[in-house]
């Protein structure tokens, strides 16, 4: 027998009370934490519908939000959760930083990049992503001097390359014609067996024309290349920071 009122009783009847919020409210929380979604509009509706719902955000919520804002580069959305999670109080994860790093270079925010690097760098360990979204900002926006310098900050605080952090660095080493830089890069390559991406080989092969050293010291991250021309990271130095969140190195 069913209570006479909807959410009353000891077990109340499916479709009211408890049990329908408490159904509610796990699916709304299964939805946004799905690690498959990939619609940031949808992202932000179960945000404002989670407040509502007075569903208690976490940072896996928030970093969730962040990382479907990655691909389309929806960067005013992105600092707008790091700005709610400030008023609340959450302290976002490197993953978070990353996302909304990521999301200000692929809409062409590149200010914005600085801003946050800064504001985080001072209060937790930036990983690989965020260093490269930060080198990637610098010399997509003509300051190849300064991305230059940005890599060399990363070395000193002993945080990995990504096979994409050499392009763009190999880039900025070829337009400031940076040679000696363009020599550690090369060596540190073939240390680690990373094989150049098409516009890396394009600018250490610029550089071998005028470097006779880089010439000779690139012959084998150049063959690497070829021999490894399908490697997912060979067709575009933009990948990393889009498929932040599904796989992070």
């Amino acid at each position: 027998m069913h209570p006479r009122v909807s959410g009353q009783g000891i077990f109340p009847r499916y479709g009211g009370g408890w049990m329908h919020q408490f159904g509610h409210v796990y699916a709304l929380q299964q939805e946004l934490l799905d690690p498959n979604a990939n619609n940031w509009f949808r992202a932000v509706e179960l945000w404002h519908t989670a407040r509502q719902e007075g569903v208690a955000m976490n940072t896996t919520h928030f970093t969730a939000i962040l990382r479907q804002c990655v691909q389309p580069g929806v960067w005013a959305q992105s600092l707008q959760v790091l700005q709610q999670m400030k008023r609340e109080h959450i302290r976002p994860d490197v993953v978070g930083v990353g996302c909304a790093l990521a999301a200000c270079v692929e809409g062409k925010h590149f200010g914005a990049v600085e801003d946050v690097f800064n504001s985080f760098h001072k209060s937790m360990q930036l990983d690989s992503v965020c260093h490269l979204a930060r080198i990637r900002a610098r010399q997509e926006c003509g300051d190849t001097k300064g991305a230059i310098e940005a890599g060399k900050q990363q070395q000193q605080e002993q945080v990995p390359f990504l096979p994409y952090t050499y392009t763009h660095l190999l880039e900025a080493c070829n337009a400031e014609d940076d040679d000696v830089y363009a020599l550690e890069l090369v060596r540190s390559m073939h240390a680690e067996q990373w094989a150049p991406s098409q516009r890396a080989v394009v600018a250490l092969r610029e550089l071998g024309g005028r470097h006779a050293m880089i010439a000779r010291a690139s012959v084998q991250v150049l063959e690497l290349a070829g021999s490894n021309s399908s490697l997912p990271f060979s067709a575009s130095s933009h990948a990393p920071l889009q498929a932040i969140g599904a796989e992070r190195p």
